[in-house]
């Protein structure tokens, strides 16, 4: 309203209006003091989440340090073990070499032994027909004997 328009009211009509404007300052204050505990409350509500997320975080913080120990000493057990695992396997190829090796000698003196064999067979066998050709039976008793011993 222009100042002229207000000239022109009535007593009555600008009491009126200012009961009106005092009533709806009232609500408007009733509302603003409504809105200020609504947002009190909220801001309360803000600082218990913020306090609850600041100790999820921590509590993450602490789990995340939790479990890059565990990889580290995971890692350090799985590193240990391959190790472990690759000294093992050297070993094993070693002794795989010393057995192929064994076996080879053991061979080699077995193809020794039989050869000694047959060639004590031959001699045993030219002893008896040389002890045939020399003599008695007690004198190839001795003879055997001495063979034997």
């Amino acid at each position: 309203m222009t100042d002229k328009e207000m000239r022109r009211l009535s007593r009555q009509d600008l009491l009126q209006m200012l009961v009106a404007q005092t009533k709806e300052a009232a609500r408007l204050g009733t509302e603003l003091d409504e809105k200020k505990e609504e947002i009190s409350g909220l801001q309360e509500s803000l600082e218990r989440l913020k306090g609850k997320l600041d100790e999820k975080d921590e509590l993450i913080g602490k789990l995340k340090d939790r479990l890059d120990e565990k990889d580290r000493t995971l890692e350090e057990e799985r590193t240990g073990s391959q190790e472990s695992l690759d000294r093992l396997k050297e070993k094993l190829d070693a002794k795989d070499v010393m057995i192929e090796r064994l076996k080879r000698r053991l061979n080699h003196k077995d193809d020794r032994i039989q050869e000694l064999e047959e060639e004590m067979k031959v001699l045993q066998a030219d002893k008896w027909k040389e002890l045939e050709e020399d003599g008695t039976a007690a004198e190839v008793l001795l003879r055997l004997r001495a063979l034997f011993r």
